[in-house]
């Protein structure tokens, strides 16, 4: 049925549709009819509205539900990929496991082989090894000894020219007209010739003189009376750091004699004069072999020996008060001079304690006062 208004009339019509004829109808029955049209459209389109909105839902629940079910296929399928990982991860980890033991038994096997053969070839080996070691150490050690012979040879040797010289310059020092030269090197003979001549340049004799630095031997005394054969020696004389204990001073041992090295001068000089006495003798004997005699009984006489031993211990006692002399003065120069430090000190602090107080007024003593500087040239 619809409903046709009609504005000139203020009347509405109804046509029925079924059998299309128009009815009319009052304007009350006809707010009643658009209010009943107005309500069933509202129902029809909430109606419409509900079951399109249930429809949509019904439509987003079911592809929700598509998703949800997909969503699920897909975490059932990534759970067994998972499960299939972590069976792969735990049969990698077995095989891991297995291949580090097998590794570490081969590892030790191996070990334990190579100690076997070790020890067997140490074994095997050991004996020669030590043997050689043992003839490397003795070696070594017949070296360390032939160079400690060696060194200790020449120390002896250096040490003995440094006295060969030393007793050289004493004898040229002491002796201005004799002629002293040292027999050179791989010469056979002595160390140190000493020809003893008068003021008149006319020879007197030979000394001869021999320095020993080692140990004392009696093997040297028949090689130095043989040395002083062959020089035509007057006198052969032995310094030797180590002599006899009955030895004090000097004395005649097989025709040579022996002193230290302390007494060299007093004895060199009791030689000389005695080697002079017989060439004056000589002079005006003929018989050589008696003043030889002389001079070798002479020489082992006591009146010789109290002599020289008078005239060492002469100079020894000189020796010695020159050095309690020096000594003593060395201390009173050192006591002088730290009084004089202590004097000049106390002066200057005086000094400066006076110009402290009175300032320019002082009068400028030099020997307290700063150095000048450089003057400035610009």
């Amino acid at each position: 049925m619809s409903i046709v208004y009609n504005a000139s009339i203020m009347s509405t019509t109804i046509k029925c549709t079924k059998c299309g004829e128009e009815i009319e109808i009052s304007q009350a029955l006809l707010h009643q009819v658009e209010e009943q049209v107005k309500v069933r459209l509202r129902a029809e389109i909430e109606k419409s509205a509900r079951e399109k909105a249930v429809a949509d839902v019904s439509v987003q629940m079911k592809d929700r539900e598509n998703q949800v079910t997909e969503l699920r296929e897909q975490n059932k399928a990534l759970t067994g990929q998972l499960l299939e990982l972590n069976k792969s991860i735990r049969d990698l980890k077995d095989q891991d496991e297995k291949r580090a033991l097998e590794y570490e038994k081969r590892l030790n096997e191996a070990i334990d082989r190579t100690r076997e053969n070790l020890a067997k070839t140490i074994g095997e080996k050991s004996q020669m090894e030590v043997l050689e070691l043992k003839k490397q150490l003795e070696d070594t050690k017949k070296s360390l000894d032939d160079a400690k012979n060696k060194l200790a040879q020449k120390s002896q040797q250096l040490q003995g020219e440094v006295l060969e010289l030393n007793i050289e310059e004493k004898l040229k020092s002491a002796f201005i007209y004799d002629d002293i030269a040292p027999v050179g090197k791989g010469t056979q003979g002595a160390d140190i010739i000493q020809t003893v001549k008068n003021q008149a340049g006319k020879a007197a004799g030979i000394i001869l003189w021999e320095t020993k630095r080692a140990k004392w031997t009696p093997s040297w005394l028949p090689k130095l009376r043989e040395d002083g054969r062959n020089a035509g020696a007057t006198i052969v004389v032995l310094i030797s750091e180590s002599v006899p204990e009955d030895i004090g001073t000097f004395a005649m041992r097989e025709g040579v004699v022996v002193t230290t090295y302390a007494f060299v001068l007093p004895l060199a000089e009791l030689l000389r004069r005695a080697v002079m006495q017989v060439a004056q003798a000589r002079s005006v004997a003929a018989n050589k072999d008696e003043k030889l005699e002389f001079l070798y009984q002479y020489l082992s006489s006591d009146t010789f020996r109290h002599r020289f031993e008078a005239y060492a211990e002469t100079i020894k006692g000189m020796e010695e008060d020159l050095s309690t002399e020096r000594r003593s003065m060395e201390r009173l120069w050192k006591k002088r001079e730290m009084q004089i430090r202590r004097a000049i000190d106390n002066m200057a602090k005086m000094y400066g304690e006076l110009q402290g107080i009175m300032g320019p007024a002082l009068p400028e003593i030099r020997v307290f006062s700063l150095p000048e500087g450089p003057e400035d040239s610009s």
